[in-house]
C-alpha cells in the first residue's frame, strides 16, 4: 500500500511555527494588517502557545513588536470545556494558555475564536489518533538488512541520545521509521529533524559558506508531500548538515496542516523536499477571519547523534 508521507521542519515540541518568521515568510503574498493566527496541537502534549499579529506592508522592515496584537480574547473549546488564553508578559503577541494546562487529546474537535476589537477570527481541527512508531532501524543500504534498532524517546530522551545505536556516522546506512498502522484521522505524515547542538561543526563539506554565514545556517529544513511504501519513511541523509544531537520526528497531520504545508510556497533554503505547491498562487489556511494556521498532529521521536565519517568525507 502507497501513503502520502509529509515532512516539514517545526521548531518545537509543540512543532508549531516559529515565532520569529515574518507573516510575508510564512503566507507569501498577502494584504497588509491581515490578522495572522499561529498554532498547532500535538496529541498528548499541553495546549500550545497561540500567536496573534497583524500582517505588515512588504516594502517597510518587519516588526513583531508593533504588530503583535496585545488586545485580542483568544479562547480554544473542546467537548463543552472552554480555555482561555493570557497575553504573555515576555512576548508580544504570543498568549499563554491557563494552569494547569490540559493535554491534547486524539481524535477530539478543538475549535480556535481569536476577537480583537469586534473582529472574529475562528478554526477548527480534529486531533488524529495517537501516532506509535513500531521501530527506528538503521538498514544496510546495499542489502536493506537491518544493521542496528535505534532507542526510542519513549525509552528516555537522555538513553535515547547515549545508547550505542543511536550514535550514527553520517551517510552510513539507512535510517528507516516504521510505523505501526495507519494513523486514523490523519491526511499525510510528516518527517522531520531539528538539530539540538547550536555550535557543533559542519559534518558536510562547508567550505562553501562565509564566517559570516556560520550562525545563519539552518539547522532545520522543511519539504512538502512525498510518497512511501507500506508505512515506513527513510530519512534522507543531505538534510543533515551539522555533527552533534538531533530529533527525528514523524508527524501524522490533520487536513488543516496537511493543506497548508502541499499549498506553501515559501522555501528559504532549508528543506529537503520537492516544491508540491508550485501551482498555488497562496497556501490554503482554513480559517475564518484571518490567515495562518490552525491545525494538529500527533507524533513519535527519536534521538540520534551524528558523528563525522572517519575519512572525512
Amino acid at each position: 500500500m502507497r501513503r502520502l508521507l509529509t515532512m516539514i521542519f517545526t521548531v518545537t515540541l509543540g512543532v508549531g511555527c516559529s515565532t520569529d518568521r515574518e507573516p510575508g515568510d510564512l503566507f507569501g503574498s498577502i494584504e497588509e494588517d491581515v490578522l495572522v493566527i499561529d498554532a498547532t496541537l500535538i496529541v498528548d502534549q499541553p495546549l500550545p502557545h497561540i500567536f496573534v499579529r497583524r500582517t505588515a506592508n512588504p516594502r517597510v522592515l518587519y516588526d513583531p513588536t508593533s504588530l503583535g496584537v496585545v488586545d485580542a480574547v483568544v479562547i480554544v473549546t473542546s467537548d463543552g470545556q472552554q480555555w482561555e488564553y493570557l497575553a504573555s508578559p515576555d512576548s508580544v503577541g504570543q498568549y499563554l494558555p491557563p494552569t494547569p494546562t490540559p493535554v491534547v487529546e486524539p481524535t477530539t474537535t478543538y475549535r480556535l475564536d481569536v476577537r480583537v476589537a469586534g473582529h472574529i477570527a475562528t478554526g477548527v481541527t480534529t486531533t488524529p489518533e495517537r501516532l506509535k512508531l513500531a521501530r527506528t532501524v538503521l538498514l544496510d543500504e546495499e542489502t536493506l538488512v537491518v544493521v542496528a534498532e535505534l532507542v526510542p524517546f519513549s525509552m528516555g530522551a537522555e538513553r535515547s541520545f547515549t545508547a550505542p545505536e543511536n550514535q550514527l556516522i553520517y551517510r552510513d546506512g539507512l535510517i528507516e521509521m516504521q510505523l505501526t498502522g495507519p494513523v486514523g484521522g490523519s491526511l499525510a505524515y510528516q518527517l522531520s529533524l531539528s538539530g539540538l547542538d547550536r555550535d557543533s561543526d559542519f559534518v558536510i563539506d562547508a567550505d562553501f559558506l562565509e564566517d559570516e554565514d556560520y550562525e545563519d545556517f539552518d539547522r532545520e529544513g522543511a519539504s512538502p508531500p512525498l510518497q512511501f511504501d507500506e508505512d515506513r519513511a527513510r530519512f534522507p541523509w543531505f538534510a543533515v548538515a551539522f555533527e552533534g544531537r538531533h530529533v527525528l520526528r514523524l508527524f501524522a497531520v490533520d487536513e488543516n496542516w496537511y493543506d497548508f504545508i502541499r499549498t506553501n510556497l515559501t522555501d528559504d533554503g532549508g528543506g529537503f523536499g520537492g516544491l508540491a505547491g508550485d501551482a498555488f498562487e497562496r497556501p490554503i489556511f482554513r480559517l475564518e477571519g484571518a490567515i495562518g494556521l490552525f491545525g494538529s498532529a500527533s507524533a513519535d521521536s527519536v534521538g540520534v547523534v551524528i558523528l563525522p565519517r572517519p575519512d572525512g568525507d
